[in-house]
């Protein structure tokens, strides 16, 4: 677990004579981890984000502190080690002000482990490749799409309890041929396993795909979205809204596996993340 470290910036903005104070969970962020970045301020503004990696990220009201905002700032996979700074822009009667926070990039700490399965997975045909194509843009677009309000009110939750038989990050060689990395967090789940919403929010994707089997993608609204992969049995549909720890369907070894399980993703932003370091970030706010 990568211990948080606080970095507290105070400022004033002497056009304003506000007192601003921000703050980040960690100034060392390993690649797929996410940064939780909160914001406090006498001073009311039209606007502010934090733009890191080409990219901007909005602030959002606290869930509990009515006088602070934050952001969830994601760092993706294959971003290189480097020192980059995360820009804060706040945006007062038209007026943009800055404060600039260096972050250190470093190198996860990510395993990497060999997979037999069966050659009409491992082997991909051209006409199963348009299908990934396909599902990826699908995917894509999901992700891209930001809903401006928030379904959640409380921590996250594991969407089940028990061993985690495969961490986010591995690097992964199918039968010596197929290269990718985990891109989630893997449960053991016996075939028929009941697994749970880690969040209330809308269900935006029921379908069976090529890699992940009977899935399940949840919006909970402002850029985060939990998956849920490889499912025997769905218990909702496209549209839904969820509650937290509801029961969304069953465990099972639909798609591309060597066994029955869990693949638990989270993406935030657009980017994919570690989900068990999303959890610990997020769940700070409540």
């Amino acid at each position: 677990m990568l211990a948080k470290i606080l970095l507290l910036l105070s400022i004033m903005i002497a056009s304003l004579c506000a007192s601003v104070t921000y703050s980040v969970s960690n100034e060392k962020v390993a690649n797929a981890q996410t940064m939780l970045f909160e914001l406090e301020s006498d001073a009311s503004f039209s606007k502010a984000y934090v733009a890191y990696l080409g990219v901007r990220y909005p602030f959002y009201q606290h869930p509990s502190k009515d006088s602070v905002h934050y952001a969830l700032v994601p760092t993706g996979y294959y971003v290189k080690p480097k020192k980059k700074n995360a820009v804060i822009v706040t945006i007062v009667d038209g007026e943009k002000h800055y404060i600039s926070v260096p972050i250190m990039i470093v190198k996860g700490k990510y395993k990497s482990e060999r997979l037999k399965v069966v050659s009409s997975r491992a082997t991909i045909s051209k006409k199963n490749r348009a299908r990934i194509k396909s599902e990826n843009s699908e995917a894509k677009k999901i992700y891209n799409t930001f809903t401006k309000t928030s379904y959640i009110s409380e921590p996250f939750l594991k969407p089940m309890e028990s061993k985690i038989t495969s961490a986010f990050g591995t690097k992964r060689v199918f039968n010596g041929v197929l290269k990718s990395y985990h891109s989630g967090t893997d449960f053991r789940a016996a075939v028929g396993t009941s697994l749970m919403a880690a969040n209330a929010g809308k269900v935006v994707l029921v379908k069976n795909r090529f890699f992940a089997g009977n899935s399940v993608i949840i919006d909970h609204g402002q850029g985060i979205y939990t998956g849920y992969y490889h499912m025997s049995k769905f218990k909702v549909k496209k549209g839904d809204m969820v509650e937290r720890g509801e029961v969304i369907g069953l465990a099972g070894a639909t798609g591309r596996v060597t066994g029955p399980h869990l693949h638990f993703a989270v993406h935030v932003g657009g980017v994919g993340v570690d989900p068990m370091q999303f959890l610990e970030t997020v769940n700070a706010l409540y």
